[in-house]
């Protein structure tokens, strides 16, 4: 446009995108297309991974994954399926199946606890929250088996709004965890402010610790913060028993990670023990 007025009247500039511009909107149209047919289709199905007490190793609940399946039945891999879906807008549509399919799995499974992640533009939107809260209010029966995650940048990005729903959340009888902490760098206060009931420790900081001083120290000020509001703290992406060691000893309550488990299709709660 600025070289159109540069040119003067009746002059136009045709701006030709570029080959790999084109590539990704056609990945991106086409990934969305198979979002769309998966929700359709019923090709959205979760996967549960474990987290289990750090001094038995017995799961104490599960975390609810979304995986989706192509017709031939290929698991598309979160990662190539998740971001396009927050950009275009379908996320919402995503976490409200999510939500559904941890309320039947719940029903299901009364003795199981189980947790699941709420999307950051989800979360940010008014009238979805009221949906969602609206959605557990008329199944509050498994409210106490449910544990809503959101991630620690979301949280700080409106403290107040964050600090109302984990209110209505709790109120109605649902626990709620702040995903990836230390991401964010959360404060004395704003943790004060929201009032969650667990913390989850951002996994990069928990990678390979045992090889990082800084990032023990670091770990270890997380989880005396949380212990400073009596808070039950996981730390994930444990790896190694010398990553355990270390965290058993700041006092960290909960362990998620491939050492304990990655997450399956299925109810692995009723997978008899290798033990």
């Amino acid at each position: 446009l600025d070289s159109a007025k540069r040119g003067g009247r009746d002059c136009y500039v045709i701006h030709q995108l570029s080959e790999e511009k084109v590539s990704w909107r056609k990945r991106n149209r086409a990934t969305a297309d198979a979002i769309v047919s998966a929700l359709k289709e019923d090709r959205l199905k979760l996967a549960f991974q474990p987290i289990v007490d750090a001094e038995t190793g017995k799961p104490k609940f599960y975390e609810s994954l979304i995986r989706m399946f192509k017709l031939d039945g290929e698991i598309v891999p979160a990662g190539e399926f998740v971001p396009v879906a927050e950009q275009l807008g379908l996320i919402r549509r995503i976490d409200e199946r999510v939500l559904d399919m941890v309320i039947t799995q719940a029903r299901r499974s009364p003795d199981v606890t189980f947790s699941f992640n709420v999307s950051g533009l989800t979360a940010n939107d008014t009238a979805w929250l009221k949906k969602f809260l609206d959605k557990i209010e008329a199944n509050i029966d498994v409210a106490p088996q449910l544990i809503v995650e959101l991630t620690e940048t979301l949280a700080l990005h409106d403290i107040n709004e964050s600090a109302a729903f984990v209110r209505d959340l709790k109120a109605l009888g649902c626990r709620v965890a702040i995903d990836d902490f230390g991401a964010g760098y959360t404060s004395f206060r704003n943790l004060q402010a929201l009032d969650v009931d667990i913390v989850k420790i951002d996994g990069a900081f928990v990678l390979n610790m045992a090889e990082s001083k800084d990032n023990q120290v670091f770990v270890k000020t997380l989880v005396d913060l949380a212990k400073n509001f009596e808070l039950e703290v996981v730390a994930e992406w444990v790896e190694n028993d010398d990553e355990v060691r270390i965290l058993r000893g700041f006092g960290v309550d909960l362990l998620q990670g491939f050492l304990y488990g990655r997450a399956e299709l299925g109810e692995p709660w009723n997978t008899p023990s290798k033990d």
